[in-house]
């Protein structure tokens, strides 16, 4: 069976492989901080999250936030577009979008301050004091791989692109000047930003856009710089290769785990096996301990994606999702409405498009957002779900059917063991594991469940998208 397209590895991570002997496996991962490592993060675009799509709106949120369970705010680009209107520098997609809108939030034009569609520097600040007040950490989102074409630092510094023979600036990756990290001045310039954001807005990390596609060894620079600046501050790759992080970050996105494989799973276009199969297959590859951010959606999927998956996989569908999610290894990411089945086909990242916050008091909503409640609460109260990721503390279970349910045990030194059994299918299923007195403690009750009931020690019947997890 395949389970999808062989990873791209860049030049510059083969590099790093290479320069680690080769075998990432028998490599560690860098040490993390706890709160990153046993959070939970929640994803806003504040052209959605609030009303008026302002800083403020987000701020007066944060005790929402806090509810939810999460404890890592991470806030898409807030820092100030580029407004050009030749379109020839607009992504595909940004004019495909109907808006006619050349802000766009991963085009940067001034990477100090913010863009006052937003509000205000100081109002930025507030919302991270704030956090700060609430327990959150707050994760900034650096777009360092391309500018807006009228960047006031492409005129100061033309020596930071790269340019055509005619004297026009060369088009990357979706249309946008793509910086020249040969240039050891653009490599000083960004670091200085990132030191910058750090002190004077005082965030707590980064997510790095586009970041697999940038130099790596810019990256392990970024880290000694950051680290220097604020020991406990994070660095957050999206992209999947997971070499990166012996040295320069602490998580990435690893794709293998979530996106259209597991999609399979839940709408039974393959065999529950391919859930097991992507796992093993990430792990395979990738540093020992390396962790991942688990995530169904994020800005990209809600704003291509349609229908939305909320829709398409079912609410059920859905909630099985956000069970692994939080169970097995790595760092839950919820997407902002994840948490109360927002599934709007209006969502945009081009435009404002604010949430349907009417589906937070439907049924749906309301179990939606107890479920992710208790799945956070569940992070924080039991140690082997936040135990050294990877092979080290979860093990693959055999079960039957094994095309329609997933079964695995975390572990930690020292705690109790926790059992995780998953219907993958809108059916009922008679699920055979090994004996469940040898995993767990047959007094205790379930951390949480649904339509799961034990004919005996080794049989559970599950109902459509049934789960059991119990110590």
């Amino acid at each position: 069976m395949s389970i999808g397209k062989n990873t791209v590895i860049t030049i510059a991570a083969l590099s790093a492989f290479a320069a680690f002997g080769g075998d990432m496996s028998a490599q560690p991962a860098r040490e993390t901080p706890d709160w990153f490592s046993q959070g939970v993060i929640y994803q806003v675009q504040p052209r959605a999250f609030s009303p008026d799509g302002s800083l403020k709106g987000i701020t007066a949120k944060i005790p929402y936030i806090k509810e939810t369970g999460a404890t890592i705010l991470y806030l898409v680009p807030v820092f100030k577009m580029d407004d050009d209107m030749d379109k020839s520098f607009w992504s595909p997609r940004q004019i495909a979008s109907g808006f006619d809108n050349p802000r766009n939030q991963y085009r940067i034009s001034d990477y100090f301050h913010v863009d006052p569609e937003y509000g205000s520097d100081a109002d930025l600040k507030e919302l991270v004091a704030a956090a700060h007040r609430a327990g959150l950490k707050v994760l900034f989102d650096l777009v360092y791989f391309h500018c807006g074409p009228t960047a006031p630092v492409l005129k100061e510094h033309p020596e930071f692109t790269r340019w055509n023979a005619d004297g026009t600036v060369l088009k990357g990756r979706w249309r946008f000047p793509q910086f020249d990290f040969r240039n050891r001045g653009l490599r000083e310039y960004l670091f200085t930003n990132m030191t910058y954001l750090l002190a004077e807005f005082g965030c707590d990390g980064f997510r790095c856009d586009v970041g697999a596609r940038i130099p790596l060894d810019f990256w392990c620079e970024a880290r000694d710089r950051v680290s220097a600046l604020r020991p406990d501050a994070v660095l957050l790759c999206e992209g999947s290769d997971s070499a990166n992080q012996t040295k320069a970050f602490d998580a990435d996105y690893g794709r293998l785990a979530f996106g259209e494989l597991l999609a399979s799973a839940v709408k039974k276009k393959d065999s529950a096996r391919i859930v097991r199969a992507v796992w093993e297959k990430r792990h395979a590859k990738c540093a020992a301990g390396a962790r991942f951010v688990n995530h169904y959606e994020n800005h990209d999927i809600a704003t291509d994606v349609r229908p939305r998956r909320e829709t398409s996989w079912t609410h059920a569908g859905i909630d099985q999702t956000l069970v692994y999610m939080f169970t097995a290894d790595g760092i839950p990411m919820l997407f902002n409405g994840n948490e109360f089945c927002e599934a709007s086909a209006d969502h945009s990242m081009f435009g404002r498009t604010p949430l349907d916050w009417s589906a937070a008091e439907t049924s749906a909503g309301k179990g939606r957002l107890a479920l992710v409640k208790r799945l956070s609460e569940l992070r924080r109260t039991t140690p082997a779900l936040t135990a050294r990721n990877g092979k080290e503390g979860l093990e693959w279970l055999d079960v039957s059917p094994a095309d329609d349910v997933t079964a695995f045990v975390r572990r930690a030194p020292g705690e109790r063991s926790v059992l995780v059994v998953q219907n993958w299918r809108d059916k009922v299923v008679v699920v055979k594991v090994p004996p469940k007195a040898a995993l767990r403690d047959s007094a205790a009750a379930p951390l949480i469940s649904r339509g799961a009931k034990w004919k005996d020690a080794s049989t559970v019947v599950l109902s459509p998208f049934g789960f059991y997890v119990a110590p």
